[in-house]
């Protein structure tokens, strides 16, 4: 069996595009209209990466993304948006409630897949990654926690991969464009000013 997916989307014909394109590329999908559903759901299950839409019939994406990270059973699950929604305050609001990719629609099918792809290698990959202590400062790659004298702290995921990246090669100079590339991975369309 495949990958699991957890796809939420309350739009009928849009949910069944997308279970299509991720059938055929062998995930385990998952659909749900709603995100009561997918919380309850996530109760029994736990995928390896949810899509959802911010506009819900119960609750919005923004909410819903902050419940599954809220919930330390799933708070490590990368969350990816796929929305009509273009504003920038969207976006920015997105990543704040600790979503790891956003993805507008109309989107192109092969970027899609690239970027679910890219999470689910880059989670794998903190999974294989042990603990970093430093002092007083526990990072946790596993489970995207990071404590400082024993109290969690909040990081956004591209917070937190930035200090991972940052923790895990200490004394090690890095120009702006390998940071970017770390941090951004496939995201070409930020200038790498984003990383100051």
């Amino acid at each position: 069996m495949g990958k699991k997916i957890f796809i939420v989307e309350d739009e009928a014909d849009f949910l069944f595009i997308l279970e299509n394109i991720f059938s055929r590329e062998g995930f385990d999908v998952k659909k749900f209209h709603s995100g009561i559903l997918c919380l309850n759901e996530l109760k029994k299950n736990k995928p390896d990466i949810v899509l959802m839409d911010l506009m819900l019939p119960d609750m919005t994406g923004f909410q819903l993304c902050k419940k599954i990270r809220e919930n330390m059973e799933s708070a490590d699950i990368p969350i990816i948006i796929v929305t009509s929604r273009t504003d920038d305050y969207d976006i920015i609001n997105a990543f704040d409630f600790g979503c790891s990719d956003y993805i507008t629609k109309p989107f192109n099918e092969k970027i899609l897949l690239a970027r679910v792809k890219a999470c689910l290698k880059y989670k794998s990959k903190l999974e294989d990654d042990e603990v970093i202590e430093f002092k007083d400062l526990r990072i946790n790659p596993a489970r995207f926690e990071v404590f400082l004298n024993k109290e969690l702290i909040d990081f956004t995921p591209l917070e937190f991969k930035l200090l991972y990246f940052l923790a895990k090669n200490q004394g090690k100079v890095f120009q702006r464009e390998q940071i970017f590339k770390y941090v951004y991975e496939n995201d070409y369309n930020r200038s790498d000013r984003a990383i100051d």
